[in-house]
């Protein structure tokens, strides 16, 4: 986990949001780490191939106005502060389409949460329980706490193991197209954000969250 202050660099111009860095994506990229290129001008090339393939698990609004993309890692302190500012920005925004990408890149268990995380999917109803869960869990995490955690929610803890492994090559292709495509934004860490055409490494506060959502609305 790392977290970013304002930036020095930008893809066509930086902006400040607190104490986290913002760029804009979609123009060409300078050679320094923390900036995002896209293939398409305005970036919604890159933002809809990142809401699309095995590694989006869709919440909120699919079909919003706005896409916000989140990588994040279960072992992840700041992820963990930050959950309930995305909760509640998509309590209070019905138009926001949210797109998590599960990027576990901490320790083992974050990857052994990653993949339950993944297989909750086959489970009607599950993920987000689920999500939700291991998000709450403080300190740091190990595998038996993320089994406890899952069965709370509400898992059948026989069921996702299973899946686990049955669906093994498919979890697998889902982890990997999400390490790409965090290495193609160049980010160097969890948390990390795309609202629209906006790229935003490290940690949000609801104020910043709703501040960028209107910035997409306003085309800005």
């Amino acid at each position: 986990m790392k977290r970013r202050t304002i930036a020095t660099t930008a893809l066509g111009g930086a902006a400040a949001l607190g104490a986290t860095a913002l760029w804009t994506i979609g123009r060409s990229a300078p050679s320094s780490a923390g900036a995002a290129s896209a293939s398409q001008g305005n970036g919604g090339g890159l933002l809809e191939e990142l809401a699309r393939g095995p590694s989006a698990v869709i919440l909120g609004n699919p079909m919003g106005d706005v896409t916000m993309v989140e990588f994040f890692d279960y072992q992840c302190p700041v992820c963990r502060q930050v959950q309930p500012n995305v909760r509640a920005l998509l309590e209070e925004d019905s138009k926001v389409r949210l797109v998590h990408k599960h990027w576990p890149m901490l320790t083992p268990t974050s990857t052994y949460a990653a993949r339950m995380a993944l297989a909750a999917r086959w489970q009607e109803g599950r993920y987000e329980p689920l999500h939700e869960a291991l998000m709450r869990l403080p300190g740091r995490l190990d595998d038996n706490r993320v089994r406890t955690a899952a069965e709370g929610s509400g898992i059948d803890l026989v069921a996702i193991e299973r899946d686990q492994r049955q669906r093994s090559e498919e979890i697998d292709v889902a982890l990997g197209e999400a390490l790409v495509q965090a290495r193609r934004l160049r980010l160097q860490g969890t948390p990390g954000f795309v609202i629209g055409r906006y790229l935003v490494p490290g940690g949000m506060d609801f104020a910043g969250m709703r501040e960028v959502v209107a910035k997409v609305r306003s085309g800005a």
